[in-house]
């Protein structure tokens, strides 16, 4: 898909600090425009204080994350047992059949 420019220029915000990183998810058209806008009373004034922090967050350059220490996993480590008891059941069908 990167070669018909569709992700090209993606930054997964996982792979910073903090989970979040500065880029534009919306359609040109909508870029600017504000959907919600927090009171000051309950939850509303905490997400206030967050959307804030998050302003002033991406006003800064994004730091990716060491993970040299951190274990690495894939779904394929996650879906090899089930593999292997399939590859099991179906040598055993195989001999049962013979």
């Amino acid at each position: 898909m990167k070669a018909h420019g569709i992700g090209v220029g993606y930054r997964n915000p996982h792979d910073y600090e903090g989970d979040d990183v500065e880029q534009q998810y919306l359609p040109d058209a909508l870029v600017g425009q504000r959907y919600y806008v927090p009171g000051d009373q309950g939850q509303e004034a905490s997400i206030s204080a967050r959307i804030d922090a998050r302003a002033v967050a991406h006003k800064e350059t994004p730091r990716r994350k060491q993970r040299a220490d951190m274990p690495t996993a894939s779904m394929s480590d996650a879906m090899r047992p089930n593999m292997e008891n399939r590859k099991r059941i179906a040598e055993t069908e195989k001999k049962d059949s013979q």
